[in-house]
């Protein structure tokens, strides 16, 4: 990824905050281990892939939808894809993408010639984001991607593994091009086969492991402990 990926989010993106406020899109703790990784992909030439193992609320998905759509409204010829485990979850996800759109200054946003409920195209960049639900037949086939943000995927309803395999296939092994998969866990699945198989070094995924007590607004003071 670019040298000012990090510097783009954190100045024009906004992101709707726990509290409900709007506020720059500032990496934390968590996030930070994640772009890292990326960035030491990107740097080395390598095609960027990162499979993350995470706690609830920690930022994952809302950094890679911030990833993805400066990598998208920034370049030509870019196509994006967002897959999750939900109708619901698809739809949450695709309004951090809209809204980084809404709010993004006048001076750098692309002109949008499709704002649907499924797809956010930039004409002029010939450029677009896609938003899809995992169980469909076929899902993300007929398509070529150069980013692709895989959601929950241990919580994927039917063959995903079969349904991974597809979208993967839809990626280019090229340097330049970006797969996250993120998710909770959820047993033992085909999610933790391939996260198992990554931190065993067996696959081209970078594994990223982020615990409750790396955020510290979930840590608190243990007053009146006696060891």
């Amino acid at each position: 990824m670019a040298v000012n990926t990090q510097a783009y989010m954190e100045q024009y993106l906004k992101i709707r905050a726990k509290n409900g406020r709007l506020v720059p899109l500032v990496l934390n703790g968590p996030q930070q281990k994640l772009y890292n990784a990326l960035a030491a992909q990107y740097k080395a030439g390598k095609p960027m892939r990162a499979i993350v193992l995470k706690a609830r609320q920690m930022g994952f998905s809302t950094l890679t939808e911030g990833l993805l759509f400066k990598r998208t409204a920034t370049r030509f010829h870019a196509r994006s894809g967002i897959v999750a485990h939900t109708d619901e979850a698809a739809a949450g996800l695709f309004s951090i993408a809209k809204r980084m759109y809404a709010h993004l200054p006048a001076s750098i946003r692309p002109r949008c010639t499709s704002n649907s409920a499924r797809a956010l195209a930039f004409g002029d960049l010939d450029s677009s984001i896609r938003v899809m639900t995992a169980g469909g037949e076929g899902v993300g086939r007929s398509d070529t991607f150069q980013n692709l943000h895989i959601s929950e995927y241990a919580f994927w309803p039917g063959d995903k593994e079969a349904t991974l395999l597809g979208l993967l296939q839809a990626v280019p092994s090229a340097p330049d091009t970006m797969v996250i998969i993120e998710s909770t866990a959820n047993g033992y699945e085909a999610f933790q086969k391939r996260w198992a198989a990554a931190v065993a070094g067996e696959s081209d995924f970078a594994p990223v492991f982020c615990s409750w007590w790396e955020q510290p607004e979930y840590r608190r003071r243990a007053d009146g402990f006696v060891p």
